[in-house]
């Protein structure tokens, strides 16, 4: 699962990156002050697009598109906190080395986010909607 969790990332990264080149391009055709703004908040925008787009579901446009998704210790989606939490090491582990070390380092394969955040990655409910194995109990590596 850790290739499906890569290309998810991967996805993710260019809808975000297509997503703040277009700002970027309408903010500078504004204002230079704009831009610089809009340059400031594109850190921040990367938090608030991981958040957001997992808070209702679980999955992020990425994860949805390979079937993984995002859950709680109770096998829940993760309160908007521990969305945060998991985030923002992803930041440091953007390009996924660091990240790797410490999912090979974890029996859950939890990066150090979903360490800090209390979360797991797991397969997606499959068509019969039942929970995976990993959903129930978090035994399986994600």
């Amino acid at each position: 699962m850790m290739f499906q969790r890569a290309v998810a990332h991967f996805a993710d990264g260019l809808l975000y990156t297509l997503l703040i080149a277009a700002l970027l391009v309408a903010a500078a055709l504004i204002s230079n002050v704009l831009l610089v703004v809009a340059l400031i908040l594109a850190f921040p925008g990367q938090v608030a697009y991981y958040v957001l787009t997992q808070r209702r579901t679980g999955q992020s446009p990425g994860k949805k598109l390979v079937g993984i998704r995002v859950i709680d210790e109770s096998g829940g989606v993760p309160s908007t906190g521990a969305l945060v939490r998991r985030t923002l090491p992803l930041l440091l582990e953007y390009f996924y080395v660091i990240a790797l070390f410490a999912m090979w380092s974890s029996p859950q394969r939890q990066r150090l986010g979903d360490r800090w955040a209390h979360t797991y990655v797991v397969r997606d409910l499959p068509a019969d909607g039942q929970p995976d194995a990993a959903a129930q109990g978090i035994t399986q590596p994600a």
